[in-house]
């Protein structure tokens, strides 16, 4: 394995600074504002190896989001948040579409116990912020409305690392427990000695959307209408939870990949060709021991055979005539 430049270590201790910070205290650019308690003992001990380091995570989540303004004209100011109630706005929203989008609602945890009508104090219609008492148009306009969205986003890690050699090791650990859209996202290490490459742990697999509510006829009317019944808002509910304990089932199998991985005395990049070969030529040896075992085993058995039957073998006296 390379060494770890200094520019990274000390670009690591920052972040590490960054985290050491008491949970009260603690807050990042998220809307819940701090590290997720279901992933914070994976990201000690990412933390702890050498040549690697968090920057941003997400363990998963439920959330419903009002996109922004579709309007490019148009910018968010403080009539916005006003009459919002103050909430607060993000500049853009998933898939870069406008402007003052906002969360209506997140949770990083599933929500159970549906059946019960008093487990949120409200209807899950009222528990996303929609309205069910103004009535919905036929024919919707794209163009004039902003959509309500429902989403389940399974977890998200980005990991800084100080080579490629230590990225591929988190690569191939993330693709094999089920992230299957990981990737390096930056190679300006290239170039760039002050730059490291960036792995994105991630998965679409488990991914869930759906349009459930939308703004009224005018996109900057404050009313947000519900789209959807409460029955399909348990349905999708019901969905994400299944989906929650798939995510943390491949979050086990990634942390297993990969602490497996750096206990192992090897830890050299190996291209794809090398390891076919590699692997080809251990089942090759396995054969050839197997064969040479059942062989040994095929001989022991003829050999007692034949001398049980020498012991047995009865001795007749010669007639006398």
């Amino acid at each position: 394995m390379s060494a770890i430049p200094a520019a990274f270590t000390h670009k690591k201790q920052k972040i590490l600074e960054s985290l050491a910070i008491p949970d009260v205290e603690y807050t990042d650019l998220s809307p819940k504002g701090s590290v997720d308690e279901g992933i914070k003992d994976l990201i000690r001990k990412i933390n702890r190896m050498d040549g690697t380091v968090t920057t941003s995570s997400c363990a998963g989540r439920i959330s419903v989001f009002l996109e922004g303004s579709k309007d490019s004209r148009q910018t968010t100011d403080l009539a916005d948040a006003e009459r919002f109630g103050g909430q607060s706005l993000q500049a853009t929203v998933p898939g870069g579409k406008g402007r003052g989008g906002r969360w209506l609602f997140v949770s990083h945890d599933p929500l159970v116990n549906l059946q019960k009508a008093d487990t949120w104090g409200k209807p899950l219609t009222e528990l996303f912020g929609l309205s069910t008492k103004e009535h919905v148009p036929e024919c919707l306009d794209p163009s004039k409305i902003r959509f309500v969205r429902f989403q389940f986003e399974p977890m998200i890690l980005h990991i800084m690392t100080a080579s490629l050699q230590h990225a591929q090791r988190i690569l191939s650990a993330a693709i094999n427990a089920g992230f299957r859209e990981s990737g390096v996202q930056s190679l300006k290490n290239l170039d760039d000695p002050n730059a490291f490459p960036m792995v994105a742990v991630r998965t679409a697999g488990l991914a869930l959307g759906s349009v459930i509510g939308c703004t009224g006829v005018n996109e900057r009317d404050v009313k947000i209408l519900s789209l959807v019944s409460e029955g399909y808002l348990r349905m999708l509910v019901n969905i994400a939870n299944e989906r929650f304990q798939a995510n943390t089932e491949r979050i086990a199998r990634f942390s297993a990949h990969l602490f497996k991985s750096t206990s192992a005395k090897n830890l050299e990049w190996e291209d794809p060709e090398a390891r076919r070969e590699r692997k080809r030529a251990e089942g090759m040896k396995r054969r050839q021991e197997m064969n040479q075992s059942r062989a040994a085993t095929e001989a022991t058995d003829v050999g007692s055979l034949d001398l049980g039957k020498n012991d047995d073998e009865e001795v007749l006296p010669m007639s006398s005539t």
